[in-house]
């Protein structure tokens, strides 16, 4: 059976309508979930079941070289490569909010409630997306290899680091390991701002008097051989009990990786996917639905938003970690 948290606000009639009229005007000042790099980073592969297998190439077997020289009446020398498997299990991701007929009734039009529980419901649902990846690929030991970086080494020390070195050694890694350059770098917001003035990227960039001191994405990519430069701006309430603590989700790392941003084929390359399953009764992968409370004496309306994933590190080889960049 499906089990839920409810992400029920302590809202009450006092809060969904004013006494003096605001029209239709509602603030909102907070992160939406546009912000997050989790979904370009494990993009969805479409799935027919909800538990199988795949397969996984060696690669140790298939970076190889051989005699191909065939002597007269002899047989072609044979060559093998070989092939593992592992297990993917999708797992239900669901949240619902709930309101009470009465607000439903009696909420002015600016705060838009239906809207927004649905809307809220679906970033939480986003955020903990988000949180969950991050959690899992800033361990070293969930990435191929990596550095925890120390004292001078630090990015922060505008003197004495040297984050171009630091990101040419993840490059070298995968490149003598899998023969593949890594294509994507993600970077905390705090990092990048960094990266951004640091000198020593501005030197070899060859702009440091000529662009007002900050070097652009695109220039960070050229700087990082990269195609993709995915800025992890997620924050987090990390005590929403409590005295609020926002804190940057990703906290200050670099990842590299090789990305596929549309791995749909038979055989695909790239570092995680998120194997994404679609019951007969869900009309779409991520669906939202309004239904009432079984019990019509609590005069309750959900807003429920779910979805099936297992999101999977498919190839381990095609990342690299620096961590404790600040």
């Amino acid at each position: 059976m499906s089990q839920w948290k409810t992400y029920q606000a302590t809202i009450s009639g006092k809060d969904v309508h004013h006494d003096v009229p605001l029209g239709n005007f509602a603030v909102r000042a907070f992160q939406s979930a546009e912000e997050y790099v989790a979904p370009r980073l494990v993009p969805p592969v479409r799935v027919e079941h909800e538990t199988d297998r795949y397969y996984i190439i060696d690669p140790n077997t298939w970076l190889v070289t051989a005699n191909d020289l065939r002597g007269r009446r002899e047989a072609p020398r044979q060559i093998e490569w070989k092939v593992s498997s592992d297990a993917y299990a999708v797992q239900h991701r669901v949240l619902r909010g709930g309101l009470a007929k009465e607000d439903i009734a009696n909420a002015d039009a600016a705060i838009r409630l239906r809207q927004n529980t649905a809307r809220h419901v679906s970033e939480a649902l986003a955020r903990t997306f988000e949180d969950r990846v991050a959690s899992f690929v800033t361990s070293i030991s969930n990435v191929v290899s990596g550095v925890s970086l120390a004292g001078g080494d630090k990015w922060s020390d505008l003197l004495n680091s040297d984050p171009i070195s630091a990101v040419n050694t993840g490059h070298a890694f995968s490149e003598n390991r899998v023969g593949l350059h890594l294509n994507t770098m993600v970077i905390d917001k705090d990092t990048y701002r960094i990266a951004r003035r640091h000198p020593m990227i501005l030197d070899q960039l060859g702009i440091k008097f000529t662009t007002g001191g900050f070097a652009t994405d695109a220039q960070l990519k050229e700087a990082f051989e990269v195609e993709n430069l995915w800025v992890a701006r997620g924050i987090v309430n990390r005590n929403p009990g409590g005295t609020s603590s926002i804190v940057n989700i990703w906290g200050n790392n670099v990842l590299l990786a090789y990305v596929d941003p549309n791995p749909q084929g038979v055989e695909v390359t790239t570092f995680m996917v998120g194997f994404r399953w679609q019951p007969e009764d869900f009309p779409a992968p991520f669906q939202a639905v309004t239904y009432d409370d079984p019990d019509p004496g609590r005069r309750t309306e959900y807003v429920e938003v779910g979805y099936f994933q297992d999101e999977k590190r498919v190839a381990r080889d095609l990342s690299y970690l620096i961590a404790a960049t600040l």
